[in-house]
């Protein structure tokens, strides 16, 4: 699990930000080092790529705990990695909100599970184009979709819903701006809060 750690702490966006503009995506828009702020700053090339960086530590970390410790093993391994997306060792424990980590790793361990949280993301941001809204309630719905296909394993269930709730808990600014209808909307020129 140290190592899943360890590799999910590498940060595609923030590595983006300074090889390509000598900047620091912490320092810009929102301030998160994921993939929507990339976005926002640097378009959809380098949105792109961090995505893809993003979502392949999560799967590399759950193919290597496969490889070593068996399929039980995988799940906890993607976690570790989403965790290590969020507070990476190598930047100060200061990183991104794990979304696209986490969307991977529940697309490599069960793609069912994926399509129904990939449908409630692509629902909100359609009617709303509200990322982060979207990203909440698809991490909302990480706890129902495990007790709808994994219910018998109860380690699996007490896991999900430790995940969800520390993304959850990521987004707790974006919660507050969406109360007070200042968070910005996908499609807004660089409109971003702190």
């Amino acid at each position: 699990m140290a190592c899943a750690y360890l590799l999910g702490s590498f940060s595609t966006s923030i590595t983006v930000s300074k090889l390509f503009y000598h900047q620091d995506i912490r320092q810009m828009g929102s301030g998160n080092a994921g993939a929507t702020n990339t976005l926002r700053n640097f378009g959809a090339h380098k949105a792109l790529l961090v995505v893809l960086g993003d979502g392949l530590k999560a799967v590399l970390a759950m193919w290597l705990a496969r490889a070593i410790a068996g399929p039980e093993a995988m799940l906890y391994a993607g976690g570790a990695a989403v965790l290590g997306h969020i507070f990476p060792v190598y930047y100060g424990f200061q990183g991104g909100k794990g979304v696209m980590s986490a969307a991977a790793m529940i697309l490599a361990f069960d793609w069912r599970m994926f399509l129904m949280m990939l449908a409630i993301f692509s629902a909100t941001v359609l009617l709303t184009r509200f990322v982060s809204l979207a990203s909440i309630l698809a991490a909302v719905s990480f706890l129902p979709s495990m007790l709808l296909f994994h219910r018998d394993n109860l380690r699996y269930v007490l896991f999900s819903g430790g995940l969800a709730a520390v993304v959850i808990w990521k987004h707790r600014s974006n919660i507050r701006r969406l109360i007070q209808g200042t968070e910005s909307r996908l499609g807004d020129s660089k409109k971003n809060k702190p």
